[in-house]
């Protein structure tokens, strides 16, 4: 690739394992507003099992939650990203979505000097609370203007103290994530029409159907998302269903969806202090049993606080939800996941000597 500099229009990469070492030539040869696209299977490290070698092979620390597997694209954009500003180049994602067992995120490249100044704006830190599982963004640079002047200064922080303020928790930062949108709104409505169209070209158009309406119903300037189960299991309460927490979250003037790498996700532009005043007022509808002998489990020390967010679980209809439309299916079989690394099968061929024939041969 790296003897054909900015010749390509379209570049896919698709490895098996990581893609990282092929990132830096590929985004060289893709020629200027061109489609580079990038697929990595390595989702043990990206998820964060192996924090440290995806810091090697991404720039990028991971960790484990709830959220892992968007984080999982972030970070690939993210290295993309970096990769490219080496040479004067800004990435502009128009589909990033994670799919079975990899991640595959769809690019365009463009070339342009002042662009690059803005790249640590779309850049953020991830602290994740060790307890609660609360998270919080931080930029890494911001972009600032001053009359009709424009300047690049670091960006603001911490975002939080030195512990968390729902559960008295560690943090663990993570990061440097792409923060900003990893979808293109029209491309990708565009796409869904023409694959409405042409439905019997396509073998694996339920899938792809499935996957790009998910992706068009989610909030795309959101980054990661919760898990009502898991807050659910912290406060040891029954689970709200996803509709009746979008009411809520709607009915207190923020915005909710689900998104395409968790059928049980809620992603939500609402902080997460908001989040959780939320669950304890479902947890006041609903009452759980507490255990008086132990106050200090982060269930506990989450509800001892009172809630300053009366929450309204009145129903409100999601306009922007296509009704009778699926958005997840069942793998195609069991044990479905990636397949051994292909190579030159070795034949073994079997002794059927026996022992006693072996020591009569001696």
């Amino acid at each position: 690739m790296l003897n054909h500099e900015g010749e390509f229009d379209v570049v896919d990469i698709d490895p098996y394992g990581s893609a990282a070492i092929f990132l830096d030539s590929a985004v060289q040869c893709v020629s200027d507003g061109g489609l580079l696209m990038c697929t990595s299977t390595d989702m043990a490290v990206l998820c964060g099992h192996h924090g440290e070698v995806c810091f090697s092979r991404y720039g990028s620390y991971s960790f484990n939650g709830e959220h892992c597997h968007e984080m999982a694209v972030r970070i690939l954009l993210s290295s993309i990203q970096s990769h490219a500003n080496t040479y004067k180049r800004v990435i502009v994602p128009v589909l990033s979505v994670s799919i079975d067992f990899y991640v595959r995120v769809f690019v365009r490249i463009y070339t342009s000097p002042l662009s690059v100044k803005e790249s640590a704006s779309k850049l953020s830190y991830v602290y994740l609370c060790n307890g609660c599982r609360s998270f919080h963004l931080q930029r890494v640079g911001q972009v600032c203007q001053k009359g009709n002047s424009v300047f690049y200064t670091a960006g603001g922080g911490p975002p939080v103290s030195t512990e968390c303020k729902e559960c008295g928790g560690q943090w663990k930062m993570g990061g440097p994530i792409w923060s900003e949108s990893m979808h293109d709104a029209g491309w990708v409505s565009t796409i869904l029409k023409d694959l409405e169209k042409s439905k019997s070209k396509f073998p694996a158009f339920d899938k792809l159907h499935c996957l790009l309406t998910a992706v068009s119903e989610e909030l795309h300037d959101v980054p990661l998302f919760v898990n009502p189960h898991e807050l659910s299991a912290t406060l040891k309460c029954i689970c709200p269903s996803n509709i009746l927490l979008i009411s809520a979250l709607n009915n207190a003037g923020y915005r909710a969806s689900g998104c395409h790498a968790n059928p049980l996700a809620l992603k939500t532009d609402a902080p997460m202090n908001v989040i959780w005043d939320i669950m304890r007022c479902w947890v006041k509808l609903h009452a759980v049993k507490v255990d008086k002998s132990n106050r200090k489990t982060i269930g506990s020390i989450i509800l001892q606080k009172e809630p300053l967010l009366q929450a309204n679980f009145a129903r409100r209809s999601q306009r922007e939800r296509k009704v009778g439309s699926k958005r997840f299916l069942p793998n195609p079989e069991a044990n479905w996941g990636p397949k051994p690394r292909a190579g030159r099968k070795i034949k073994v061929v079997e002794n059927k000597m026996s022992r006693q024939d072996l020591k009569e041969s001696l």
